[in-house]
């Protein structure tokens, strides 16, 4: 009986074990990612934090056909000397980027920071390549540049009201809205500094904004054809300092600008040790299927303010400072959710500015720029997420000398038109 007894506890003990070894363990619990509400579609949690993240980004890719005309004439000893050169081309750009916001909220208000990444390939053209640094004794169609590069057009923080980093300058209001393609059109101001701004929200859409900003991304390299201008030190002393107030309601939005900008930095001793820039802006939202921008700017030595930073001066032959002004604006409308019609363009000028010339008579004289590119395209979108667009615009460009010798004068003039075929896709 005994050895009966110790069997089967021996055998009861064995079952035990093989039911336990029998039970399910309890799994860790698994991480699934959470959609955030709070800022919009796109964005979720991250996984163990309460920090909400939107991945996006966009794939451009264009075609663009140009024919341009580069014409020069000048007169010394009254003989007039007309030289010009003209052609067609056809060249392909495509870009990829990369977005990515990230907002979490705290006892401040909102914890943002946001990236956008840039990668581009393919060919430009136009004006900056086909007109600026041109001069009578070569003109001929320059043709386009081939390369592959990165940018990074935006990286910035933004908290309690303040913005740090690579982001929209607190200037610009239009920046060229209405112009499609990666190669756009010419003559607004759209610059993404490093900066450092505050932000001061007064209610009923009222906001004024006071930013020091990178002086490095407004300094104008214009070099004026076969004619000497001063040059300039990167190095920078003195930042820019803008400031705004912006309005921004149901009609639409307004905004008034002022910047200085800083020219001890012209390697030329320049007479005027300061430059200063102004816009005034404003958009109408009609009816959600209409937008129309007005957007003027005018600037005293801070040229890169108008968009010909890369066409005149801060300081002239002479030590002046270099004024310029623009006005331009869009009109687009939306005829079904997926039809929109476009018309943008601007029109600028710069005024008399002292050079030194470098041909063979010797001499200052003046130098007037003025300029304008207009543009009309067709828009349609498919499906969400696409977007294609047939573009046309064209261009017209002229410096116009004097006075190297009384009775002297020449000009050099860059027309071009131009077709765009753009295809976006934003996800």
């Amino acid at each position: 009986m005994k050895n009966i007894l110790l069997g089967s506890v021996a055998g009861l003990a064995m079952v035990g074990t093989a039911a336990a070894a029998d039970l399910p363990v309890k799994a860790k619990a698994a991480e699934y990612v959470k959609i955030c509400s709070t800022y919009g579609a796109g964005f979720y949690y991250i996984p163990g934090s309460d920090t909400c993240l939107k991945i996006g980004g966009y794939v451009t890719a264009d075609t663009y056909f140009t024919d341009g005309d580069l014409s020069g004439r000048s007169t010394f000893g009254g003989i007039t000397d007309r030289v010009s050169g003209s052609g067609n081309e056809t060249y392909f750009l495509t870009r990829a980027a990369v977005t990515a916001d990230a907002r979490t909220q705290t006892e401040y208000g909102t914890l943002r920071s946001y990236i956008e990444l840039r990668a581009t390939y393919g060919n430009t053209g136009g004006i900056a390549n086909e007109f600026s640094n041109d001069d009578l004794s070569n003109l001929t169609d320059t043709g386009g540049r081939s390369g592959n590069n990165f940018q990074l057009k935006y990286a910035y923080i933004q908290f309690a009201g303040f913005t740090f980093g690579k982001a929209t300058s607190a200037f610009d209001f239009w920046a060229g809205d209405g112009w499609y393609g990666i190669e756009p059109g010419f003559l607004y101001s759209d610059v993404t500094p490093n900066l450092v701004s505050y932000t001061a929200d007064f209610g009923n859409g009222f906001s004024a904004t006071l930013s020091v900003e990178d002086a490095n991304e407004r300094e104008a390299q214009g070099e004026v054809a076969n004619y000497w201008v001063p040059g300039y030190d990167e190095n920078q002393s003195v930042p820019d300092i803008v400031g705004n107030i912006a309005y921004e309601g149901t009609w639409g939005a307004a905004k008034a600008s002022v910047a200085y900008h800083d020219l001890r930095e012209v390697d030329l001793l320049s007479s005027d040790s300061s430059g200063w820039a102004a816009l005034a802006g404003v958009r109408f939202d009609i009816a959600e299927t209409t937008t129309l921008y007005l957007e003027g700017v005018y600037a005293d030595g801070a040229v890169g303010y108008t968009g010909l930073g890369n066409y005149v001066p801060e300081v002239d032959a002479v030590g002046n400072s270099v004024s310029a002004w623009y006005v331009g604006g869009m009109l687009q409308h939306y005829w079904t959710p997926s039809v929109f019609t476009t018309v943008v363009g601007s029109y600028g000028e710069a005024d008399s500015f002292a050079t030194g010339y470098n041909g063979f008579n010797g001499g200052t004289g003046t130098v007037d720029f003025t300029g304008y590119n207009v543009g009309a395209s067709i828009g349609w979108i498919p499906v969400k997420g696409l977007t294609l667009v047939l573009q046309y615009d064209y261009l017209d460009a002229e410096y116009s000398y004097a006075d190297y010798v009384p009775g002297d004068a020449e000009s050099i003039t860059y027309e071009q038109n131009r077709i765009t075929f753009s295809a976006k896709r934003t996800f």
